[in-house]
């Protein structure tokens, strides 16, 4: 459908409406542009400024730690340390003492050289001892630690490695070799102290991580948890695309914009993140008014919209529903309208149009009702026993048998017969009787085919009894099936008559054994049925089916199947609520 056409064919309402929301939307259009555009800008500054922060914070942790593996290194050629790896054996207890302290004094210095220190520890396996500048005392050696420790996985990428939940630097001597070391210099890391770093690297709301370079360590900016804050939870597997560029990702059903850092020196990562929600801060006013003034404009359109209706839709949808009830037939409407403008004027013509109606009704209803029972009694008159000329010759060779049996039973059925055909009462007649006279015609065509036809009339069920119908409506059906499937049969033919009583209807059915019945020929007795137009002759079948239409409408008739012996079954249908009325 077109937009004009679909334009033309809306309500008024819809229409007001919709013209309202034309206008506005290209205001309302031009602010979200706007809203967008500064949104963008302020998303571009955080973007550099992020980028920047996390490359110079990866600057300072990058080269905090490198000078203090540097000075690791250093520590190698120490000569006190040198004769307690080597010659502890051969020292006296006071040289051996006097290099430990001055040991425990040079260890303490590198201690001190950074903040990301948290112990210095140096383990001599030739002494089964370790000094460390956390304690004054020489203790003993660690062996789960010192076995552990004593071989980082690759020292050229990066010292780190992870041991009891901490992060040490390991530099063992000799390196490289596949012999045992002569002594192990560690540093631990301080976790707290990188967490504060963290946290002030980032700004409120805002997340940082800092990891190894195969994430076998990761430290966040939030502490209290060794895994770092939930939303940073296998955030080492994100890939990023580009070193130090900003991209958004989800993490925790959260969004972020984040920027990731690598060193060149150790190969580990910072991870920075800032949730967008705090990015679009700055606009969240604005964006907020937006709203507001949308809510308002739509309240006002809806405002206007409404009043338009009472004043214009609501007298012409009054109006339009008293047109439909006009068209269900309910004839006896009337409309007031309290004002005395257009549509008083208009409302008044229609109250005058709907009397005139009903008196016009009246007259057409009263023409049809006699033309109905004008054609119901002509229908009822062509209903003609063509049958008993054949009975009276079967009687006149019984009589001339002398078969006095026959012949009185054919005469007593011929009585009944003629009795009830020629009776002037009432159109309509008990189901019982109207059953009684299909049976005595069934009686009566026993007598004429004797054995060639087998015949089975059930008994009209008891709730049906009394139950009014049309006379002569099962009697032609009757008669058809004997007419065009019994009456050339040598042998074996099959009548049967069912009833069947439901709340709602009554359904009695006629069903015989007739040969050449098919689906097509089947399809095309109906398709008559279903175009008879009330013109014209009509005799049997048809002019049985018309008849119930005239009386009950169209839920009653004939309906037409095939049997279950190849012949044709004829259910004719009555709606007992119809009926009983």
């Amino acid at each position: 459908m077109k937009p004009k056409e679909l334009f033309a064919s809306m309500r008024i309402i819809p229409k007001l409406v919709l013209t309202f929301l034309l206008v506005l939307i290209p205001l309302y259009a031009i602010g979200l542009l706007m809203n967008e555009s500064g949104s963008r800008n302020i998303k571009q500054e955080i973007a550099s400024s992020l980028s920047s922060r996390s490359n110079l914070y990866m600057e300072i942790v990058d080269n905090d730690l490198y000078r203090v593996h540097q000075l690791l290194r250093q520590y190698v050629n120490d000569e006190d340390l040198q004769n307690l790896s080597v010659k502890a054996e051969i020292m006296s207890d006071f040289e051996r003492t006097q290099a430990a302290l001055r040991l425990k004094r040079r260890l303490d210095l590198l201690k001190q050289s950074s903040g990301f220190v948290a112990n210095v520890t140096a383990m001599i396996p030739l002494m089964n001892r370790s000094l460390s500048s956390n304690d004054n005392s020489i203790l003993e050696l660690d062996r789960p630690q010192f076995e552990a420790l004593r071989q980082p996985p690759s020292r050229l990428v990066s010292p780190f490695m992870m041991w009891d939940d901490r992060l040490f630097m390991s530099m063992p001597y000799p390196e490289g070799t596949n012999r045992p070391p002569v002594f192990l210099l560690l540093i631990e890391i301080s976790k707290p102290e990188l967490q504060a770093a963290l946290a002030q690297f980032t700004n409120e709301g805002g997340e940082a991580l800092l990891a190894g370079m195969n994430g076998d360590w990761s430290i966040a900016s939030e502490a209290g948890s060794p895994d770092g804050p939930p939303t940073m939870a296998g955030l080492g597997q994100v890939q990023f695309d580009r070193n130090g560029e900003t991209q958004y990702l989800s993490v925790s059903n959260t969004s972020y914009m984040a920027v990731r850092q690598q060193s060149e020196r150790f190969g580990m990562t910072l991870t920075m993140l800032v949730p967008t929600e705090k990015i679009n801060a700055p606009v969240t006013t604005y964006r907020k008014w937006m709203l507001a003034l949308s809510a308002a404009s739509i309240a006002i359109v809806l405002f206007f919209s409404f009043s338009i209706y009472q004043i214009i839709h609501r007298p012409l949808r009054s109006l339009m529903h008293s047109f439909r009830r006009i068209e269900q037939g309910q004839l006896n409407q009337t409309v007031e309208y309290p004002f005395k403008d257009e549509f008083g004027y208009l409302y008044d013509r229609f109250n005058s149009m709907v009397k005139q109606l009903n008196v016009l009704v009246h007259e057409v209803y009263e023409q049809q009702y006699r033309a109905k029972l004008s054609e119901l009694r002509h229908l009822q008159s062509q209903i003609n026993p063509h049958f008993l000329y054949n009975t009276y010759f079967i009687l006149y060779r019984m009589a001339k048998r002398e078969d006095t049996e026959n012949v009185v039973r054919l005469t007593k059925h011929l009585g009944e017969y003629f009795q009830y055909i020629t009776r002037d009462g009432s159109d309509e007649v008990p189901l019982e009787k109207e059953a009684h006279h299909a049976r005595t015609y069934t009686d009566i065509q026993t007598i004429r085919f004797g054995h060639r036809i087998e015949t089975r009339f059930d008994d009209v069920p008891p709730e049906a009894v009394q139950l009014g119908v049309p006379r002569l409506i099962l009697q032609p059906i009757i008669e058809n099936a004997y007419h065009h499937a019994l009456e050339k049969k040598t042998k074996e033919g099959w009548l049967h008559v069912s009833f069947a009583y439901s709340p709602q209807r009554v359904v009695i059915s006629v069903e015989d054994n007739g040969d050449d019945w098919t689906a097509e020929k089947l399809e095309s007795l109906r398709l008559t049925l279903r175009a008879d137009d009330g013109h014209g002759e009509r005799t049997g079948m048809i002019n049985v089916h018309r008849r119930l239409r005239i009386k009950y409408g169209e839920q009653a008739g004939i309906s037409l199947a095939l049997g279950e012996r190849g012949g044709l079954r004829v259910d004719i249908e009555i709606p007992i609520e119809e009926a009983s009325e």
